[in-house]
């Protein structure tokens, strides 16, 4: 994983010498030498006020967000499978059993147990109720929240979360079951079924063949939106928050921006570095058009100041006596206080110096 560090060091030497300023400038971080000696006499270049950021960038892979494995809820063989890349809605079929299919319910709450009985009453009948509903079926009317159904100390009192199955939704079920050719179409839901997911998913690569147990793994879905995960050290976590604006390299060099959307708090060790994941979204999808798995950099911002004075890195002198100074043009050689470095230029502060002054700097 690469991680490009903004690190900077400064290195010069000022001589005063028969009344002449002589000055050594040079700019070097990690990667980069000294640069050649200039003299005092060289460019200019103005102080402004702006906004300093520094970052680092790190490597990310393109893929699918909210990426699951399914596996079935009930015992068969699986005899059929969707091709990869396609999209499964409500209502369609995410796989078969023993031929018979598995179809896609939206909801939070998984199937648990066969609905078929008259009276029942929970969370999962909802699922059941609304996912009939929306996909065309009349339910009939539904006991309203607060109510209580059954006898005796059977009586269950139904919450908003809640529906009951009633004669109406049983015949409901009957109707879905014959036009899906579920046999036997008698109006009862078997568990496995259907699965409940968030909503409509990308299918992705099948982990079973044909001839596997369903309840094993079956096959990997996602989100429909692409994504950009990367990996970055779990001490850094601290400085990505969801919402922050990162900008993402593309293997052509194409530069796009994206948001962060989670970061992740389960620590892993990746060569025994703890690691934490970070999900980033592309502010332009159409970006990311045509890929389905590639490495991108993406560039995160660290710390930022606002509303500072500035001036090129190649403006700064180390002074014979420590710190350092910038030459005003056709003025006097001004001690200087140093900040924050970013994108070649650097946070300072000194008396006299002023927003739009003239400062010398290496061409």
């Amino acid at each position: 994983m690469t991680r490009t560090k903004i690190a900077l060091g400064l290195i010069g030497l000022v001589v005063v010498a028969g009344g002449g300023l002589y000055a050594h400038r040079a700019l070097a971080d990690r990667n980069v030498h000294p640069a050649p000696s200039a003299s005092v006499s060289g460019a200019t270049a103005k102080v402004i006020r702006t906004d300093l950021s520094d970052y680092w960038s790190e490597t990310g892979a393109v893929g699918y967000r909210k990426q699951r494995t399914l596996r079935g809820t009930a015992a068969g063989v699986v005899t059929w499978l969707p091709k990869a890349g396609g999209l499964v809605a409500r209502g369609g079929t995410l796989f078969r059993v023993n031929d018979r299919p598995v179809t896609l319910f939206y909801g939070s709450t998984p199937m648990f147990r066969d609905l078929g009985t008259v009276g029942l009453v929970g969370r999962d009948v909802r699922v059941l109720a609304d996912n009939l509903r929306a996909l065309g079926y009349r339910i009939g009317e539904q006991p309203a929240a607060g109510s209580q159904v059954g006898t005796g100390d059977a009586k269950v009192r139904v919450t908003g979360d809640d529906a009951v199955f009633t004669d109406g939704l049983k015949a409901a079920v009957q109707r879905w079951q014959r036009d899906r050719q579920i046999q036997p179409a008698g109006g009862v839901l078997k568990l496995g079924d259907v699965l409940v997911l968030p909503g409509k998913v990308r299918v992705g690569a099948a982990s079973a063949k044909l001839g596997d147990d369903a309840t094993g793994d079956v096959m990997a879905v996602s989100d429909q939106a692409k994504v950009v995960s990367v990996e970055i050290d779990a001490n850094r976590a601290d400085d990505v928050r969801a919402g922050q604006k990162v900008r993402i390299t593309l293997r052509d060099s194409t530069v796009t921006t994206g948001t962060v959307a989670s970061v992740s708090t389960d620590v892993k060790k990746d060569d025994n570095t703890p690691k934490v994941q970070v999900a980033v979204t592309v502010d332009k999808p159409a970006a990311l058009d045509g890929l389905t798995s590639a490495d991108v950099e993406v560039r995160f911002t660290g710390t930022t100041v606002r509303h500072v004075l500035a001036v090129p890195v190649g403006a700064l002198l180390a002074l014979s006596g420590g710190g350092y100074g910038v030459q005003i043009a056709g003025g006097a050689l001004t001690a200087v206080k140093v900040g924050l470095f970013a994108d070649g230029m650097v946070q300072v502060t000194g008396d006299g110096l002023t927003e739009g002054a003239s400062v010398v700097t290496t061409s």
